[in-house]
């Protein structure tokens, strides 16, 4: 029950016309496994590890994104764990790696 829920209203906040029910980057339709990217956190948000399930961070979360979607991305998994290791790199690290695959061509 939980989890038709929680699908329910990602599904319902990931067509909004901000997200277009489509990964951001690949433009792959939604579906199982995608997430939603926080471009921006404010003071006031809370993270994922604030809660003791991914069902209560949800509860929190998608009344948030449905609220503000500008500070939010619909990722696939791919993208979303892309995004999330290319954020460890220093900028000048992630500018040379960059340039590195795109000379790579």
């Amino acid at each position: 029950m939980k989890k038709e829920i929680i699908d329910k209203l990602k599904r319902e906040v990931a067509f909004m016309p901000q997200f277009d029910g489509k990964c951001y980057v690949c433009g792959k339709k939604f579906g199982k496994y995608f997430l939603f990217h926080h471009k921006k956190y404010l003071n006031s948000d809370k993270i994922w590890s604030d809660f003791k399930d991914s069902w209560s961070y949800n509860l929190y979360v998608l009344p948030v994104i449905k609220s503000d979607p500008n500070r939010f991305a619909l990722l696939c998994k791919k993208h979303h764990q892309s995004v999330e290791m290319l954020k460890r790199f220093k900028p000048e690290n992630l500018e040379r790696l960059i340039k590195l695959v795109k000379d790579s061509q």
